[in-house]
């Protein structure tokens, strides 16, 4: 059994830091894991003060017995929502990824 671990890099100036981190999801196999974490890879909506915003995932084993939520990363999207440029949604998927509405709005 395979958990993905979801996260979220932001960056200012040469610094990158780790906003947040979310594991959800349990698969089988780890190709059905990647297969999974490659969609939710990529940009992201950039903050104000911040260079870049990405998301990238790691699958991870993980015990049998263990049940893994889906847990929303929802102080990332508050940031974002409350943070963002106007034209920051513009490319294709970067806001649906970060469960943010075009244009800046929370669903």
């Amino acid at each position: 059994m395979f958990t993905m671990i979801s996260l979220i890099y932001l960056q200012m100036g040469l610094a990158v830091n780790l906003a947040g981190s979310t594991v959800s999801g349990e698969f089988k196999t780890l190709a059905q894991c990647q297969k999974a974490a490659a969609r939710q890879k990529g940009a992201l909506p950039i903050p104000r003060g911040y260079a870049a915003a990405w998301q990238d995932t790691l699958c991870v084993p993980i015990n049998r017995e263990v049940r893994v939520g889906n847990e929303r990363q929802t102080d990332f999207e508050k940031l974002l929502a409350d943070a963002l440029e106007p034209r920051a949604c513009d490319s294709e998927g970067v806001c649906r990824r970060a469960g943010i509405e075009r244009g800046g709005g929370k669903h």
